[in-house]
């Protein structure tokens, strides 16, 4: 069992269409870039773990950033007691630009990425170019990565899950707690309203109140996917293995910064 620790890494401004598929296109809000730390609930056991590696500093695929860079990413680590150093897995979802900018900074780590995933980096689809960023997939690569082709048990209640739709080849991270299973779907939500499409407001990084336009479904899958479908399908997998939709933490959600821990308590 693991316990789940989220990490500021940075902040962007969105577009609320790009969140949600064609709802509220040209509303901006201000959203975190996410880092999960996952440490061992048995003492024996030392490893530390990282989901995911944060998004550059400076202007990043046409958006300024706001801190971004390895930084923060360290400052979390050092908030546990690590370094960069200590980090002996890197589990990255996908290859966006938000995702996988500071795999250079954990030389150590075995850094894993699914197939499918490395290949959507090599020969990007059109309106996904700008998202993927060369020199990240160079690093990846220069990493000698492990690569994953489906569902893959790294250790004991921790395993790795095909997730396609927002990219080809995401993964999400299925990890077991104390209180039952979470996931850490990434990209597959932005903010609250993917999974409770009906709110009327949503919140941005600063706890500000964003009015929205509330719909009839189960689901919204993000403005930018490669497959919409396999986004509905992948959401309905991930919430039949957690059983509640707040064990699926958000790559983007403030929400997850409520809590310095989950589970929570």
């Amino acid at each position: 069992m693991f316990t789940i620790h989220p990490i500021h890494a940075g902040t962007l401004a969105l577009d609320k269409g790009g969140m949600t598929y064609l709802i509220d296109e040209g509303i901006t809000v201000r959203s975190p870039v996410l880092v999960f730390l996952l440490l061992p609930a048995d003492p024996e056991d030392d490893r530390v773990v990282l989901v995911d590696a944060g998004v550059a500093a400076g202007r990043i695929a046409g958006r300024d950033v706001e801190g971004g860079g390895p930084e923060p990413i360290r400052e979390g680590l050092a908030a546990h007691g690590f370094d960069p150093a200590d980090v002996d897995h890197v589990i990255l979802t996908h290859l966006h630009h938000d995702h996988a900018a500071n795999v250079e900074s954990f030389p150590d780590a075995e850094v894993l990425i699914q197939r499918a995933e490395l290949a959507a980096a090599r020969d990007p689809l059109a309106h996904m170019e700008r998202t993927y960023i060369d020199a990240h997939r160079k690093a990846v690569e220069n990493a000698n990565p492990t690569i994953v082709d489906g569902g893959f048990r790294l250790c004991e209640g921790l395993d790795l899950r095909l997730a396609p739709g927002h990219t080809r080849g995401m993964q999400a991270v299925v990890v077991e707690t104390r209180e039952g299973t979470h996931a850490i779907v990434a990209d597959l939500l932005y903010c609250r309203q993917n999974l409770d499409p009906g709110v009327e407001t949503i919140r941005d990084v600063d706890g500000e109140a964003i009015p929205v336009t509330p719909v009839d479904r189960a689901y919204v899958p993000p403005g930018l996917h490669v497959d919409a479908a396999a986004c509905y399908e992948s959401v309905a997998r991930l919430r039949e293995r957690v059983g509640d939709d707040d064990r699926l933490l958000s790559g983007h959600m403030p929400e997850v910064l409520d809590h310095d821990a989950y589970p929570v308590g």
